[in-house]
């Protein structure tokens, strides 16, 4: 009963891809490891496109949330954000060698939903973790510089809207459920009509002839 689903209506200039990172801490009762969450998708004013998923065990203990997303953070950029760019580049902008770069060029923009995290990437320090020297030296340098650089970007994304939270953990509640499969495009026909009439009744949306 259950689709994943992709929609587009936007231009190629009003599209960039966004990467969602979460990670848990020590859902593993048997080894206490982590797991990373990682969500990846095309967005645009009326564009989102699911473009690829991951979840996947940690190779080392965290022993708190912001070290448990600092490795979740670097597996989801490392593995999945750059390797994407260069093809997105030519998919979406039509960067090839033969093809001259266009104006807007493509920018990732990387959620988080932990606050301590962004601030280690964008100092490249945290004098509260001090064994970070002996853990993740080269982790938060390697995040450090990535979001120096011009066609990365970091923003804050509320707990309820990670879209990789879905990927990291069991649900009991299906209300929980539902609200997280919904933030990765998977939903029913019947979830789909009614958002679609709650849409045109709001005026959000035209009615479908």
């Amino acid at each position: 009963d259950l689709e994943l689903m992709g929609w587009a209506d936007d231009s190629l200039a009003d599209v960039q891809p966004h990467l969602y990172a979460d990670g848990d801490l020590a859902g593993c009762m048997v080894t206490g490891r982590s797991t990373a969450g990682i969500f990846q998708s095309i967005r645009g004013p009326n564009t989102c496109f699911p473009i690829s998923a991951m979840s996947k065990r940690h190779g080392n203990i965290s022993t708190s949330t912001p070290e448990s997303e600092l490795t979740s953070g670097n597996m989801a950029i490392s593995l999945v954000g750059i390797p994407s760019l260069h093809i997105l580049e030519v998919i979406l902008y039509g960067v090839a060698p033969q093809m001259a770069r266009r104006t807007i060029p493509v920018r990732m923009t990387f959620h988080e939903d932990n606050s301590a995290f962004i601030q280690v990437c964008r100092t490249g320090r945290n004098p509260t973790m001090r064994h970070l020297n002996r853990c993740h030296r080269i982790s938060v340098a390697f995040l450090h510089e990535i979001f120096q650089r011009d066609d990365w970007e970091i923003v804050y994304t509320q707990s309820d809207l990670m879209c990789a939270d879905i990927f990291t953990k069991g649900f009991s509640d299906p209300e929980k459920w539902m609200a997280a499969r919904q933030l990765i495009n998977i939903a029913s026909q019947a979830e789909v009509a009614k958002l679609l009439h709650d849409c045109v009744s709001s005026g959000v949306l035209r009615s479908p002839q």
